[in-house]
Parts: C-alpha cells; sequence; structure tokens
C-alpha cells in the first residue's frame, strides 16, 4: 500500500491514478452531515477529498487537544477520516502550522503568539510584522509545532494508506511567504538575522572575500547584518537579491523542520508544499505574479519526496486571461522534480466572496485549460461550503466561497460541470495520464527575475523596471502570443542545465541585468546547436549591477541602444508592427528581421545569425498582444527558427492542444470567447474528423479523442463527443458519448461482427453515427457466430 510518483504520474497502490478531488472541510459542517457531503462528491466523479486540520481549532488551549469530538462533534477527526476511508476516497491532510483558510491567525492559536510574543517576525523598527506571521525557524515556535504535530499525527499516521486508511499526502504548512509579499515586509526578528550572518559566512567563507565582492570593509558578518537590520547607507550595493537568496533557504530548511517532524511521528506517505501567487484584478484575477511564489518556494522543491502544487485562482477565465494558467502549469513543471505530476491542490472551483459571481463555464474552462496543458491532478477549492464555529472565522460566520455544494447540502450550477467533467476524467484520465502535451518550442523561465516580493525602497526602481518588462514583453507578450497562436511550450529552468537534445528552440526574456553563469549557458547553448530567441534586450549588467557581457561578447552581438516608447517597426514583411521598445543597431551580423522605417534611413531592431552550430534571433522589440495581427507576426518570427504549429483551425480564436502517448491522441479544444465558434480543425493542413464541422457553444470545450482503442477489435477512429462512462465485458461493450454543441459523430473500426443498439443488422466493418445531439448510450455487442 503505497504511493509514489513516475513519468508525470500519482502511483496509488501500483495504480496509475487521476487525482480528481475536492476541498471538504470537516470543522465547517455539522458531523451528522458529514456523509451526505461525501456521498455528493462520489457523485461528482471525485476519487479525492483534502481538508485543512487547524491548529487553532483542535489544540483550543495551551496543551488542551481535542480530535475525537469530545469538546464538539465537528472536532471529531478521527471519524471523519474513517468516514473517507470507508465512503473509497482518498485523502489529502493539510495540518499547517499555517492553514490560512480565512481563519483567524491563518490557523496559528491566539494562546501561542498571545503567550509567546518573541515568536512574532519583526519590522526593522523592532515591531511586530504587520500580520503578526510567526519568524518561521524561532526555536520556540518550532518547539511548539513539533509538540502539535506529535499530537495530530497520532490520530494521522495510523490512516494513512499504508496503513490501510485514507491518507495519501500531507501538506507542510501553507503559502510559506505569502504574508510577507503582500505586506512587502520582511522578517527582522534576532533569530532570522542571526541565521542570515550564518548563510553569508556560509557563502563567502571568509568576511574578506565577502569585503572583495561587495567593495566593502566589515569586521564580521554578524556586524554586517547589524547594519543591513538599520538599513544599508545610501553608498552600500544593493542586497537585495542577496537576501532573497537567503530566503530561498530559509524556507527549504523551514520545510525540512517540519518534514522531519512528520516523519519523526509517523508520517511516511508523500508531502506537498503549495504556490501562492494569483491576484485579484476586477473580475479576472492574474497569475503574473505566481512565479514569485515560484520563486520563494524554488528550494524547496529540491526535496526529493515534496510535491510542488500550485494555487491556481483565475477567477472569470476568458481569450484574454487563459495563458495565465497555461504559464503557471508550464513554470511550476519547470522547477519541480521531472518525475513528478502537475498537480493543482487548491484549484479554483469558488470564490471567497459573492461578488465578482464565477459561472460554471469558469470551472470548465478552467480544468479543460490545465489538463490539456498536462495537469493530472486537481484539488477543487472550496467545493463544499460550510459554515465558522465558535467565531474562528477570519469573515464571519459564513464560508460560503460560492463552492458547487453550498452550506445546506445543496448544488449550485457549477457542481453539474465539475459532474461532467469527473465523469469523463472517470473513463479515460487512466489512459489520459500517458499522454504527454504535443509541444512545439520551449520557453525560459529564469527564477532570479521573480525575486521582488519584498523591496526596500532603494531598490525599488530596480524591481519595477524589471517587473513592467517581464510581464508586458514575456508574460502578457511574446509568451502570450506563442500560447494564442498554438505555438505550445514546456518552460525550462535557467538555473539548472540545458541540453541542447531535450531543447532544440528555446525563447529567452532578458532585461539589462542577467548573471553571468547564465549569459555564458545561453551563449555555449548556441554554440552547440540551440536555437535562441532572445528578447527584447541584450544583457549588459549581472543581478548585481556590474558589468557583464558575456553572452553579447562570445556570440558578438555588435552594439545598440535601446529606445524606450511606442514605436512602429516593419517585421518580416508585416509593416507598421506596434511595439513598446526597440533596440537600435549600430552595428549587427546577419539577416535583418526587423527595422524602423519611419526615419531618414532604417534602423535594425531585430536580426538572425548562425553562430557555432546554432542560430540566434535577437528579438529587439518589446511587443505585447496588444492587436490580432501580432498573432501573424508571432508565427512568422517563430518560422525563422523552425516552429510551426501542427493544429490550427479554420477559426484561429480557437485554442488547438493534443495529448498523445504516441497511439491515444486527446484533442482538446477550447472556446474562450462570448460567442459561438464554428470551425474545421486541421493536423499539418489536413483537415480532421474527416472534416466534419466543429461547433463549440460560448466559453466551453471539448476533449475528443483519436485512435482509441476500447478491446481487441474495435477502436474509437474518431470522437466529435465526450466520453462520460465506460462499461466493458466479454463480447459486450456500452459507451456513453454526450456531444458538446450542437452536434457530434463518434467513428469505429472494428474487426469480426458485431450488432449495435442503433441498427438492426450485424455490422462489420467500420460503423459511423453522424449527428449526434443529444446523450447517448451506445451498446455494442459481438455477433455469437463470430465468437
Amino acid at each position: 500500500m503505497t504511493v509514489t510518483w513516475r513519468q508525470g504520474k500519482f502511483i496509488i497502490n501500483g495504480q496509475e491514478t487521476f487525482l480528481y478531488g475536492a476541498e471538504f472541510h470537516y470543522y465547517r459542517v455539522p458531523q451528522a452531515e458529514w456523509s451526505q457531503r461525501l456521498d455528493k462528491i462520489i457523485e461528482a466523479g471525485c476519487n479525492l477529498v483534502s481538508t485543512y486540520v487547524p491548529w487553532i481549532w483542535h489544540e483550543y488551549e495551551e496543551g488542551a487537544f481535542d480530535f475525537t469530538g469530545e469538546t464538539r462533534g465537528e472536532r471529531d477527526l478521527k471519524s471523519f477520516l474513517k468516514l473517507v476511508k470507508d465512503k473509497g476516497l482518498y485523502c489529502i491532510v493539510r495540518p499547517g502550522p499555517y492553514v490560512m483558510a480565512e481563519v483567524k491567525n491563518e490557523g496559528i492559536p491566539g494562546w501561542l503568539l498571545e503567550n509567546y510574543p518573541q515568536v512574532i517576525a519583526k519590522q526593522r523598527s523592532g515591531a511586530d510584522h504587520p500580520t503578526r506571521v510567526v519568524s518561521y525557524q524561532h526555536p520556540l515556535f518550532l518547539e511548539k509545532v513539533k509538540n502539535w504535530y506529535s499530537a495530530v499525527n497520532k490520530v494521522i499516521a495510523p490512516m494513512q494508506i499504508n496503513e490501510n486508511g485514507s491518507v495519501i499526502m500531507y501538506q507542510l504548512c501553507n503559502e510559506i511567504g505569502m504574508l510577507h509579499w503582500v505586506t512587502n515586509t520582511s522578517d527582522y526578528n534576532e533569530d532570522t538575522l542571526q541565521k542570515f550572518a550564518v548563510y553569508l559566512e556560509g557563502q563567502y567563507q571568509t568576511i574578506s572575500a565577502f569585503n572583495t565582492k561587495y567593495g566593502l570593509s566589515e569586521s564580521s558578518f554578524t556586524d554586517f547584518v547589524n547594519i543591513f537590520k538599520a538599513g544599508l547607507p545610501a553608498h552600500y550595493p544593493s542586497f537585495h537579491f542577496e537576501w532573497r537568496r537567503f530566503w530561498r533557504d530559509y524556507i527549504k530548511d523551514y520545510v525540512n523542520h517540519l518534514r522531519s517532524f512528520a516523519k519523526q511521528t509517523g508520517i511516511t506517505v508523500p508531502f506537498i508544499v503549495n504556490v501562492h501567487g494569483f491576484k485579484d484584478f476586477s473580475i479576472y484575477s492574474r497569475g503574473v505574479d505566481y512565479p514569485i511564489g515560484l520563486s520563494q518556494l524554488y528550494k524547496t522543491a529540491e526535496l526529493d519526496d515534496v510535491v510542488v502544487a500550485g494555487d491556481f485562482y483565475p477567477g472569470h477565465i476568458g481569450y484574454d486571461t487563459y495563458h495565465d494558467l497555461i504559464l503557471s502549469c508550464s513554470l511550476t513543471k519547470s522547477i519541480s522534480h521531472p518525475e513528478q505530476p502537475l498537480f493543482s491542490a487548491e484549484f479554483q472551483s469558488g470564490r471567497l466572496a459573492d461578488r465578482p459571481r464565477l459561472y460554471p463555464q469558469d470551472l470548465d474552462l478552467n480544468t479543460r485549460t490545465c489538463v490539456a496543458h498536462g495537469m493530472n491532478a486537481l484539488n477543487y477549492y472550496m467545493f463544499v461550503a460550510g459554515e465558522n464555529y465558535e467565531q474562528i472565522g477570519l469573515f464571519g460566520r459564513r464560508h460560503e466561497w460560492q463552492a458547487p455544494i453550498d452550506s445546506k447540502g445543496q448544488e449550485r450550477p457549477n457542481y453539474a460541470k465539475a459532474k461532467h467533467l469527473g465523469h469523463l476524467f472517470r473513463t479515460i484520465g487512466q489512459r489520459l495520464l500517458s499522454a504527454s502535451k504535443h509541444i512545439h518550442t520551449y520557453i525560459a523561465f529564469n527564477p532570479d527575475d521573480y525575486m521582488t516580493e519584498v523591496t526596500d525602497e532603494r531598490d525599488r526602481d530596480m524591481v519595477n523596471e524589471l517587473a513592467a518588462k517581464r510581464e508586458t514583453f514575456a508574460f502578457d507578450g511574446i509568451q502570450r502570443l506563442l500560447a494564442a497562436a498554438n505555438i505550445h511550450y514546456e518552460a525550462v529552468d535557467l538555473l539548472k542545465e540545458l541540453d541542447v537534445e531535450k531543447v532544440p528552440t528555446l525563447w529567452v526574456f532578458s532585461s539589462a541585468y542577467m548573471n553571468e553563469d547564465i549569459q555564458r549557458k545561453l551563449a555555449n547553448y548556441v554554440q552547440a546547436g540551440g536555437r535562441l530567441v532572445l528578447y527584447p534586450e541584450i544583457p549588459t549588467h549581472d543581478l548585481y549591477g556590474k558589468p557583464c557581457t558575456v553572452l553579447a561578447d562570445q556570440l558578438q552581438l555588435g552594439e545598440w541602444e535601446v529606445v524606450p516608447g511606442i514605436s512602429r517597426v516593419d517585421v518580416l514583411g508585416i509593416d507598421s508592427v506596434n511595439v513598446k521598445q526597440r533596440l537600435k543597431f549600430s552595428q549587427y551580423d546577419g539577416e535583418v528581421i526587423a527595422a524602423f522605417t519611419e526615419g531618414a534611413k532604417p534602423e535594425v531592431a531585430a536580426y538572425t545569425k548562425r553562430v557555432g552550430k546554432g542560430q540566434i534571433l535577437v528579438l529587439g522589440i518589446g511587443m505585447g498582444h496588444d492587436y490580432h495581427y501580432q498573432l501573424e507576426v508571432i508565427k512568422a518570427l517563430a518560422e525563422v527558427v523552425g516552429v510551426r504549429p501542427h493544429l490550427t483551425a479554420s477559426d484561429p480564436d480557437l485554442s488547438l492542444v493534443e495529448r498523445t502517448n504516441g497511439s491515444d491522441s486527446f484533442i482538446f479544444i477550447n472556446n474562450y470567447d462570448e460567442v459561438e465558434k464554428t470551425a474545421v480543425i486541421y493536423e499539418h493542413g489536413s483537415p480532421l474528423f474527416d472534416g466534419e464541422t466543429i461547433t463549440l457553444p460560448p466559453r466551453s470545450g471539448a476533449v475528443f479523442v483519436r485512435y482509441y482503442r476500447l478491446n481487441d477489435d474495435i477502436t474509437i477512429r474518431y470522437a466529435t463527443v465526450e466520453l462520460t462512462d465506460l462499461y466493458q465485458e466479454t463480447g459486450k461493450i456500452e459507451l456513453r458519448v454526450i456531444p458538446i454543441g450542437r452536434q457530434g459523430s463518434i467513428a469505429l473500426t472494428m474487426e469480426g461482427k458485431w450488432r449495435s443498439n442503433l441498427e438492426e443488422q450485424p455490422i462489420h466493418g467500420k460503423l459511423k453515427i453522424e449527428g449526434i445531439t443529444d446523450p447517448l448510450t451506445l451498446i455494442l455487442t459481438k455477433d455469437r457466430e463470430d465468437g
């Protein structure tokens, strides 16, 4: 009885498993109603339930624990975990110490903060942190956490799957570093600063080496840290990136403490850390800052039994923002263990407030988008609404969250969408697990570009410039354009090794700042045969502000200046392309790709050249996706480095993604617009599905299968309907199909003679059922005369 992972799949008791989960907080629902809620979760097609286990709820006074419902039935964690097991569901437990979850103190007991104020994080002034978050590694706090884990794990450990229980994973803390980020306030507790001094000594060994690097004359690391705490004088260099690197290690060490405590108290299942970062913009939430969370937790991903899982909250998903999910998926994968499944431990099915309102289409498209781009496990948050008992709620008594199941146990409209998807994944999910996303190219993720969660005033201009450029020119620019053009990618972590054989083409965002080791890595990549697209600038300095032109020197990229502001350039025969920044080359060696032609003479903004065995496209234009014609620009640029989409549609605004294992093929078609879309789909220019016209309602999606073998005799050549149930026994297949849009069809190839409930005569060879407009159950039975 084990849980492990391999090749992007969770394997539970030897079975590859698509995890489809629901967040249900037992402590917010009357104990007598737990069974009904779990039944509704099962009815929705889920095989997983997840819950926080709030410290503040179970150790209500120091040393006074209740896990069996002695003080209140809703504290009976033991009975809840047993009930989950009895219902045949898997379970993820999330016992903090931080749970957030709209609970007071984010789940930390009030007695701890009141009785032991020394554990609270401090501002530079010595005042408490504005959120009263603790110093994660303060020895006294860790002592109290160890006591908590010891108590709660006496209940959890016997309920792990290897003990014939339901618990398959255990989350360590929650959204680590988020409270520092949202307040732009770091932690200057004396304990944290002492650890910073130890970190610096570990990095530089001697104070002399430290002084040499930074041009200082400190007498000791401790003395420097004391100056740092007070606020560095203006003549000191920036320590922004050094402090942020320390915090990566600090968070990893904190997680390691929790992991050790859990193991010491009997936890043997894999661990989870979850990544925060989506933020609200009116009706949308955006993922533009989600990579900051990845940067904060970057070092934690090195722990071999810890799954990095994302918190995905896109709000109202539409054409303008669906790429946020694509990028969040790709960037999460890039920093994770290569065998780890792409997993969202908090996957939007509701929203804290009742406004802005979410609709069933939001749940539907959110899910379809992420699964299309490789997600093999997800947990809807919140799936079951509830109530905050004994005044533990941060926002009062109610905790509705627009959840698919409301606090009375009734279904909301988005429940039906979750149920449809649950049945779809229950039918095709296991085969889908082995099907990888068909990718055309790679994008680079430089985590150091996102070490911007907390910024001192002295570094604000530098950080703001970096943040604006990475958002405008990369996230909402080139990376957005590639996705919208159906040129699909995975991300490559630039802090790791770069293999030309595995990554033949690579799109790299660069500002003026990039560390020497990465510059050298990119130059070597090109010379070894890689095709590199570098945009919108060529780096000239390292992250510490020192001149560094290794990439430009090694690849001989010429001489240039940056021209800020809006310009119009001609790109590969496409005239008047709007850009928000450009390079102006006075010297270059290569074939011109883009030029500003409105002046007295053309000014080169982009060019390509061969270097060694490879090629570089110096794309010196800062371009967003502001106009539809820019899709033609990105496709033309991609052609320069040999990249093109393999799926296209007669309506170019449809999103087309394929997952395939070489035999089974799953075609994901999504319409993010508010109007119906009708199109013919093409593969390498040839019509798919026998040229059938596909119709998708506004803001909807479909998963169509091809070459899907049902048994030795029957294969689905293609289906433009969704498969939501499949039952097989010897000589019989029962298949339930549901059309998406106004019609659909299913084409079967079969050996031998079979009978269909739709045909009077025995059939053999091919069977095509067209014009399906309503859910249909197709029953095929093998003719007895055919054995």
